[in-house]
């Protein structure tokens, strides 16, 4: 097991803060009496809702109430010297891992229900514990009558020019969104960054949620703790699962730095990750958050920069999300296209719908959020297995911008074809998860984004969705109409518009999407892909399979989690042995 000092200098120890210039600052070094389990769980039956609510962010429970007078005890590094800078009187102080043995012991049960059910009790419109209302189950079985009367009642050829008229101008419109990337910048906004001084930084949290990481704990720990942040004001929460022993184990071994919290979440179902970080988030006591996935390799300074950037915007910018980059870009062509992927979604399309004010379908990782609107629009929902991007559309429809971030944070591209086929599995089932709740009242999502974002919403979800599905199949149908139709007659005007309408979208689409990649590669300094560019298409047929399995899982397991496997690639081992 890797030792404190493997992991890198911490420049934090018990008694004394070194500060960036080099100065030493004095904490306080009293000797408290050490308070066990069970007088930290009495103390925290006794206090009242809000009082436990702040305790459990500032590790500061009122053990003793007198009048004019209130005896503290502290847990950890931190909440003691908050205590001191507070004034408060503290008598007894515990370990922070106590601390959260004696919250498990008589809240553990209530924290893990509100996690898991809070949202749904207070969202029931917004939350994905139900798949279709009663009136899109109505739609839908209205909808599949009428197709099947359709193709009973009317000519073959009649179906195939409406449904490929329809599926052709839905497609247009979805592309439409990609050229979007591709126009200059309208420069609406420039975000001014302030230079904040560490006095004037915000205390930060960080969520790490970890599942059967232990290899990754490693490399993950050294990038947190090589964070550009004053010490005194990172709030990292280390989330475990109960069940997940070994990794328990693991970071049990690792003397972390004050600056760390290991939170270990009750068992449960739905076992996801947003009801994960539902239950870090109680224990957060930062003003501003972000979350890190256990193969992230953030920049130093990320957290320093988004800071900066939130206090030059206005408060209705919520949320700020940093580009998505992978550190094994070149390892095979499977990673060159999720490169490909990514470079052209984090460099190009969210800063464009930023620009525009459009809502973006976050990442699931390194947005940045102020806390307390967090809070506000009821966090994650943990029936949701793409809690980023319907935390995203969320945020814009109770009026609050995101906007983008000059900062990358870097990742593993899965280099096995399996694994990236169940992670994108997921993804998709969670688009179309997404895509249902959200309309489940379309005039109340017209009013909430307007045209613009309401079209935006479609395409960014059922659209992906939809394009991933039905590509091959309307890729064939194109094919066969210019292969098989007897063109040597006269086709008539409505086969010659669809020809060219099914050639058009195909056509457009292939060289907008390419067009896209290539700008975005240019901007991350990558040259010379023409090959992996030229194959997009391949790799858009992949997706199909995804996408079929993404609708299966939807139908039979909604909320199973495809848990993607890390440090598979060579890159990572070699990162790991130095």
């Amino acid at each position: 097991m890797q030792s404190a000092a493997s992991l890198g200098e911490t420049r934090q120890f018990f008694g004394f803060h070194e500060h960036y210039d080099g100065t030493i600052a004095a904490q306080p070094s009293d000797v408290l009496p050490r308070l066990p389990v069970a007088a930290l769980a009495d103390a925290l039956r006794r206090l009242p809702r809000e009082e436990f609510e702040i305790a459990l962010r500032h590790k500061m429970l009122p053990i003793v109430s007198l009048p004019g007078l209130v005896l503290y005890a502290v847990c950890g590094e931190a909440a003691k010297a908050e205590a001191f800078r507070l004034g408060r009187k503290v008598v007894a102080e515990a370990d922070v891992s106590v601390f959260q043995q004696a919250v498990r012991l008589t809240h553990g049960p209530l924290l893990l229900r509100y996690a898991t059910r809070s949202f749904a009790l207070n969202h029931p419109d917004k939350s994905a514990s139900r798949r279709l209302t009663l009136p899109q189950l109505i739609v839908a079985v209205a909808i599949a009558a009428l197709g099947i009367a359709a193709f009973a009642l009317l000519p073959g050829r009649f179906l195939w020019v409406t449904a490929s008229l329809l599926a052709g101008l839905f497609f247009l419109a979805v592309i439409a969104l990609r050229v979007l990337c591709l126009l200059p910048p309208v420069q609406t906004r420039k975000p001014r960054v302030r230079r904040l001084s560490d006095s004037e930084l915000p205390v930060y949290s960080v969520l790490v949620p970890l599942f059967r990481e232990v290899s990754m704990l490693g490399p993950l720990l050294r990038a947190l703790m090589e964070l550009r942040y004053p010490l005194e004001k990172l709030d990292i929460k280390i989330i475990l699962e109960e069940s997940d022993i070994p990794m328990q184990r693991a970071v049990a071994g690792i003397r972390l730095p004050p600056q760390f919290e290991v939170i270990v979440v009750p068992c449960g179902l739905p076992q996801t990750k947003p009801r994960a970080l539902n239950y870090g988030l109680r224990f957060a006591r930062g003003e501003l958050l972000t979350i890190f996935d256990a193969e992230d390799i953030p920049e130093p300074r990320q957290l320093r920069l988004a800071a900066g950037t939130f206090a030059g915007l206005p408060r209705g910018v919520a949320c700020l999300q940093a580009q998505l980059a992978f550190f094994n870009s070149n390892e095979n062509w499977l990673t060159r296209q999720f490169t490909i992927e990514y470079a052209t979604l984090f460099g190009l399309l969210l800063p464009a719908l930023a620009d525009h004010r459009l809502p973006l379908p976050l990442g699931g990782t390194s947005n940045h959020f102020r806390i307390e609107v967090l809070r506000e629009v009821g966090a994650w929902d943990p029936y949701n297995v793409t809690e980023d991007a319907d935390l995203g559309f969320r945020l814009a429809r109770a009026g609050y911008e995101t906007a983008t971030l000059n900062s990358r944070t870097y990742e593993e591209a899965s280099v096995k074809l399996l694994n990236w086929l169940k992670q994108r599995a997921r993804w998709l089932k969670g688009f179309l998860a997404t895509w249902l709740v959200h309309t489940r009242q379309p005039s109340r999502l017209m009013k909430d984004l307007g045209p613009a974002g309401f079209w935006a919403a479609q395409a960014l979800t059922i659209g992906v969705f939809a394009s991933a599905l039905l590509h091959p199949f309307c890729l064939a149908g194109t094919l066969a109409l210019f292969f098989f139709q007897p063109w040597s007659q006269d086709p008539g005007l409505a086969m010659t518009a669809l020809g060219g309408l099914n050639l058009l979208v195909f056509v457009l689409g292939y060289a907008v999407s390419i067009a896209a990649g290539y700008r975005a590669l240019r901007r991350r300094g990558i040259t010379g892909w023409i090959f992996p560019l030229a194959t997009m298409p391949v790799y858009w047929i992949l997706m199909t399979a995804a996408a079929w399995m993404a609708l299966w899982q939807f139908i039979v397991a909604p909320f199973h989690w495809n848990k993607t496997k890390h440090g598979l690639s060579s890159f990572q081992k070699r990162r790991k042995e130095k």
